[in-house]
């Protein structure tokens, strides 16, 4: 039954005219642009935040499926979350984490099938990558060409399972720009404590000099 819930769901959402077909999922694309991602998500502003600004924006919007409406189930949808990564505003890697509960009891080769519905057939993990009790996450199929990879991954303790989808080439692109940012944060980070500091340090000024004035104001002898 459980099979049954999640194979309908993805294909449901499997692209029609997918071009290449490993660069979609449920209704958008890598390259896609936040505004674009957003309307087809019909996601909230507030579910995007900045990773990094310099030397290159990074962006991440998070988006969960919507289970309810006053009360009532909307769907069995076995999508918990997706993560999306944008980099100077185009969607480089899509990371989908599946709902433990709908995905209990479903095998390594259980969901290989059912992403195979949409994918075709999987690409079997070596012996080195493969999820093993001692690794946090493993592989367990994998998709692709030379532009775009998808990756069915799931970890053990506890039991999770999920799908990534990436550019590679931006991918690249964009975990450089991540790591000089990284840099750059930590470089910078001093002077931006120095800096807010001395506007708490100023704003206590202000605020003991207003209340200096008003009780000035109102003091009577």
């Amino acid at each position: 039954m459980m099979s049954c819930v999640l194979l309908g769901s993805l294909i449901a959402f499997a692209p029609l005219h997918a071009s290449p077909l490993f660069a979609h999922y449920r209704g958008v694309t890598l390259g896609d642009s936040l505004a674009t991602v957003m309307t087809a998500l019909k996601a909230e502003a507030a579910s995007v935040k900045v990773l990094h600004e310099v030397p290159s924006l990074i962006q991440e919007l998070t988006w969960r499926p919507q289970r309810y409406i006053s009360g009532l189930a909307v769907t069995a949808d076995p999508l918990a979350e997706i993560v999306l990564t944008f980099h100077v505003g185009q969607l480089v890697r899509i990371a989908a984490t599946y709902d433990r509960d709908r995905v209990h009891g479903l095998t390594d080769q259980d969901l290989r099938e059912l992403i195979g519905t949409v994918y075709g057939v999987a690409l079997l993990p070596s012996r080195d990558t493969a999820a093993n009790p001692a690794a946090a996450r493993g592989i367990i199929g994998s998709w692709g060409d030379e532009a775009t990879r998808v990756v069915l991954w799931t970890e053990a303790y506890p039991r999770r399972s999920g799908l990534t989808i990436t550019a590679q080439a931006a991918a690249v692109r964009m975990d450089e720009a991540a790591a000089i940012g990284v840099g750059l944060d930590a470089a910078q980070a001093p002077q931006r404590r120095r800096v807010l500091e001395a506007a708490a340090a100023a704003a206590i000024v202000d605020r003991e000099a207003l209340i200096r004035a008003q009780n000035k104001a109102r003091f009577k002898p």
